[in-house]
Parts: C-alpha cells; sequence; structure tokens
C-alpha cells in the first residue's frame, strides 16, 4: 500500500482537516504550516472540527454541523483529511457508521478534485474497550486500512507511530487526561503528516522547541513508518505479539 501523497502540486498546497479535538489540541495544522514552511515548503491549512465530533456527524448533511462540513469541503482543497472519535472501534455498528462516514464523504471529496485521506488517529494513552494503546492502534489500522482499500484513500498512519513510540521510547505521548497528544505526541503527528504529504524525511523539520534527542527520535520514528512499507508494520506487530 502507498501511504504518500505526494500530489506534485508546485503551489501552496491546500489541506482540510476534518475532525474533532484530534485535530486542534496542540494545533496540528498550524503547526504543520509552520515547521514545513520553516523547511521550505508551503502547505496552507484549515480545519471543519469540533470537540467529540465523529465522522458520522460530519456527513450527516441534513445536520447544521454536517452541512457545514460540506460547505467547508466544497471550498476546493488539494488533500483532506478525515479523523474520527477514538470510539469508532468500540463496536461492530460504530465501525460500520465509520466507514459509511468515510464513504459519503470520500464521494464529496471526490467530486471537488481533491484526494481523501485518512488521519488514522492516536490512541488513548489508557485502556479502553478492553484494547491497550497498542492494540488500539492496531483496530485503527485495521478498520481504516479497510477504508483505504475500499475507498481507495491514502493515511497518514499516526497510530502506527505512536505504537512504535509506545513500544521503544518511554516519551510522554498524551497530556495529563491521557486522551489528547501531549506537545511530544502532537509532534510526532506533525512528522508523519510532513512525510506522507511530501515524501520528504522528516529530519529537514526544526526541532520545535524540543530537545534534541527527543525531536531526532520523533522524526525517526515518523520516518520508519511512512517509508518502511507494510512488512515493517506486520513485522512490529508479531514483534509486539497482537
Amino acid at each position: 500500500m502507498d501511504m504518500k501523497i505526494n500530489t506534485g502540486v508546485t503551489r501552496p498546497l491546500k489541506v482540510l482537516f476534518v475532525g474533532n479535538s484530534a485535530v486542534y489540541v496542540n494545533d496540528i495544522p498550524e503547526t504543520l504550516h509552520r515547521l514545513a514552511a520553516q523547511a521550505g515548503f508551503e502547505v496552507d491549512c484549515d480545519s471543519a472540527v469540533k470537540g467529540g465530533a465523529t465522522l458520522a456527524m460530519h456527513a450527516d448533511i441534513d445536520s447544521e454541523f454536517g452541512k457545514n462540513t460540506a460547505d467547508a469541503i466544497e471550498k476546493g482543497y488539494d488533500v483532506v483529511f478525515l479523523q474520527d472519535n477514538g470510539n469508532c472501534i468500540r463496536s461492530d455498528e460504530l465501525r460500520a457508521a465509520c466507514l459509511e462516514a468515510c464513504n459519503t464523504l470520500g464521494k464529496a471529496i471526490g467530486k471537488t478534485g481533491a484526494r481523501a485521506s485518512i488521519y488514522v488517529r492516536p490512541p488513548y494513552g489508557t485502556e479502553k474497550w478492553g484494547y491497550d494503546p497498542i492494540a488500539q492502534c492496531v483496530e485503527f489500522d485495521k478498520l481504516f486500512g479497510e477504508a483505504s482499500q475500499e475507498f481507495d484513500f491514502k493515511n497518514a498512519y499516526v497510530n502506527r507511530a505512536f505504537a512504535y513510540a509506545i513500544k521503544h521510547t518511554d516519551l510522554e505521548l498524551w497530556g495529563e487526561d491521557h486522551a489528547h497528544t501531549s506537545k511530544i505526541g502532537a509532534y510526532l503527528a506533525v512528522c508523519v503528516f510532513f512525510c506522507t504529504i511530501f515524501n520528504v524525511s522528516a529530519k529537514v523539520l526544526d526541532f520545535d522547541g524540543l530537545p534534541d534527542e527527543v525531536a531526532e527520535a520523533l522524526r525517526d520514528i515518523a520516518d520508519k513508518v511512512v517509508f518502511g512499507g507494510e512488512d515493517l508494520w506486520e513485522n512490529f506487530c508479531i514483534d509486539a505479539q497482537i
């Protein structure tokens, strides 16, 4: 599976994030814009987000909220990232609702000529619904991998980067609520987005105030996840005994 978007657009790339607080906590869109610009890459980022929102809510054009999302998509972007609530893996019904919303939103995005992509979200920092954080990463991968194959999406596998970081580092990836990223976790997500969009190593990015060794470790993880291929992830799952 090709995880890299690499649109070939030479003007500033226009990106829309559709999701919830997993996007706006630590302002991932603005951080991506700023760090990419410092590295010489132009990307303009907008958001259609609301705390706790699901993709099903975004896809419901009969609601005012869903209509606002549809209006945002119709403004025209190169890439639109879809990010669901972490509850999407809690039950078969919610997984099905997520896939249906991906289909609806993907069609709307495709009509504008944009590339529909999924922000495969980080896990929670604690066990949820019987899944520890790494197992959550795997479940998100299964669900959104299915969406990618069915609807021809390209994914930003932030979940995989978190799984690697959990297993191989002791970095604090979450804030105090264990639901949203810390600055460290947000930096890791931004590195994955940068590599995925531009097909360029995260090593060109500024440390953004993080200790040198921390930023270097996060950038290395992002490179592994985006450029390592499916075998790297499958081997990781075997090594982690998932």
